[in-house]
């Protein structure tokens, strides 16, 4: 019977679920004899519990970001044996006893968490004895918050040589710390032919394109922006899209009428890859899974005004490295863009600059250590 490995996560924002299905698929690819499950830590608890976790950190990043950068920045001051941490950790597990439950009755060789959540539950068990499986962390974003280090972890998965020391220094007691990157989907270490890749979506073969993942820009009104860019760009064409905002796709819908064959308005997408492939830079949020994606397929950004906190960190890590640029209002955003439009010398400095900053291997190197962990 091969080993049994259970992956943890939590849906508060996507890519804690994208970073535990991409260890998932690694290790489906590369070693078919494990048995694996991939299990999110809300459904293990009470409706009331899980509707606050996760719609706390959604509205306010959204609504009332200098509320959670507050929040944020305090959790991250405070030190691990806090009082304020000690509660929030004893109240978290008082609420997931069904998941501990849950790991108990599977009986798993591994458990791998990709949210400070599960940690918090298994953490102690796993110090106390009473976890016989191995317990690693995957860090999701380029920088680190101190509520991801529990007391028990026997190995963290981190993003950058940076991050290990930072670890080091906040103190993780014996844990040992792996330098991967942040794991991303198999579809994003693949090599595609950009000009094969736009011929088969319909997009123009020599046209500039850039990708705008608009889904996730907020109160921004990006269908504004797209217009203007345009309006002033040449023989250039946008790729917006608007995931799984309705209102937002048929906002795009207009200004995609008003500018056929620049302007191509998409709402949800299964083949994000593809349309990577096919764009020479994307406009995005500096989420760790988004970004580490983009860094994969040689994408630089131009990051939109970032979430305090988390998004912010990320940006600073993709700027100091040239691999991004950053806009903070709609006409900042349409500078940044037709700068790089305007200078490929420039853009193609911030390509080879992703390239070299990207860990595309991620996902399966996490799984062959955890796989020899346990």
């Amino acid at each position: 019977m091969g080993k049994r490995v259970l992956i943890i996560s939590a849906k508060v924002g996507a890519g804690h679920m994208r970073a535990a299905a991409a260890i998932e698929a690694a290790l489906k690819e590369r070693h078919p004899d494990v048995e694996c499950r991939n299990i999110e830590a809300l459904e293990y608890t009470n409706a009331a519990y899980a509707g606050a976790f996760q719609k706390a950190y959604e509205k306010l990043a959204a609504d009332l970001p200098s509320i959670w950068e507050f929040i944020y920045e305090t959790l991250e001051s405070k030190p691990a044996k806090s009082k304020t941490k000690k509660l929030t950790t004893l109240f978290d597990r008082m609420n997931l006893t069904a998941l501990r439950s849950e790991v108990e009755d599977w009986k798993p060789d591994a458990v791998v968490c990709t949210h400070y959540l599960p940690a918090e539950v298994f953490g102690p068990r796993k110090r106390k004895g009473r976890l016989f499986a191995s317990l690693s962390v995957v860090l999701t974003d380029f920088d680190i918050h101190t509520m991801w280090i529990q007391p028990g972890v026997d190995r963290y998965f981190v993003a950058t040589d940076e991050m290990e020391y930072a670890l080091r220094a906040k103190g993780i007691g014996n844990a040992a710390v792996s330098v991967t990157g942040i794991p991303i989907m198999p579809v994003f270490s693949k090599v595609y032919d950009k000009a094969a890749m736009r011929a088969k979506l319909g997009l123009k073969r020599g046209a500039p394109t850039v990708l705008l993942a608009a889904g996730g820009f907020g109160l921004m009104a990006v269908e504004e922006t797209a217009d203007v860019l345009a309006k002033e760009s040449g023989d250039v064409q946008f790729v917006a899209i608007a995931g799984r905002n309705e209102k937002l796709q048929r906002r795009l819908d207009k200004v995609a009428r008003r500018h056929r064959g620049k302007v191509i308005a998409l709402g949800f997408v299964t083949n994000m890859h593809e349309y990577m492939a096919a764009s020479d830079f994307v406009v995005a949020k500096s989420g760790g899974l988004t970004s580490s994606e983009c860094l994969a397929m040689g994408l630089p950004m131009v990051i939109w005004n970032p979430i305090p906190g988390q998004e912010e960190r990320n940006a600073d890590y993709l700027l100091e490295n040239g691999a991004a640029l950053m806009a903070n209002s709609p006409a900042h955003l349409v500078f940044r863009v037709k700068r790089l439009l305007d200078r490929p010398d420039l853009l193609a400095k911030r390509q080879a600059a992703a390239r070299a900053i990207a860990r595309p291997m991620a996902a399966y190197d996490i799984a062959r250590e955890v796989l020899e962990m346990s």
